[in-house]
């Protein structure tokens, strides 16, 4: 498997990748209308994935000729990208692509989620989306790419890596990974318990 810095002609490719992940996502239940529900989700994840791939944050793992799993990997103090950024990329386009309330309703859970992280953190390397193709789901595509990760990051001078996800099955399969976890807590919104968990990975010194 091949890890390469994304490009835009990835860019529709990685972005169904990566909605087909998330579409169900709990913490992205802030809607009963599932079609504008799926639209601002889509359309937020389009603009995520065009921000990265001009940071060059966005990598995609490749098998043959085929993308088999993608993920964003942000450097310390770099987790963030601006509001000005997504403006530019096309998210002044919002009002007119999908509903501004229910997109509004996802980042402020994205937002919240986020807020968990602890501040010391932000001087960390940090792992973002990490997606696995279904088509390739169940041949350890997931833990190979972590391994990868891992020695992208030592090979680039880091020591701290983490992680943020919010499902139990995700945090079993980064436990596996060699992962800690650091902390879990919960949110309520719209009417839903949200689950967040921080994960630190260790490297051994020496």
């Amino acid at each position: 498997m091949i890890i390469r810095t994304a490009t835009l002609e990835d860019l529709d490719h990685v972005t169904k990748l990566t909605y087909d992940a998330f579409h169900d996502y709990p913490l992205f239940n802030v809607s009963t209308d599932k079609s504008q529900l799926q639209q601002a989700l889509y359309f937020l994840l389009y603009l995520n994935t065009l921000a990265n791939i001009r940071r060059e944050d966005c990598f995609v793992c490749v098998e043959g000729s085929e993308i088999v799993a993608s993920f964003i990997l942000k450097a310390p103090q770099q987790h963030q990208i601006s509001f000005w950024t997504y403006v530019k990329v096309g998210g002044w386009q919002l009002p007119f692509k999908c509903s501004p309330k229910i997109a509004g309703r996802i980042m402020q859970n994205l937002s919240q989620s986020d807020d968990v992280m602890p501040e010391e953190f932000e001087n960390f390397w940090y792992i973002d989306t990490l997606v696995v193709s279904p088509k390739y789901q169940g041949q350890k595509i997931g833990s190979r790419t972590i391994s990868q990760i891992i020695d992208m990051v030592e090979k680039r001078g880091g020591k701290d890596l983490c992680l943020i996800t919010n499902t139990a099955i995700n945090s079993v399969f980064y436990q596996k990974n060699g992962f800690n976890e650091v902390t879990r807590s919960s949110f309520t919104s719209f009417g839903q318990v949200n689950d967040t968990w921080v994960f630190k990975y260790e490297y051994t010194i020496g």
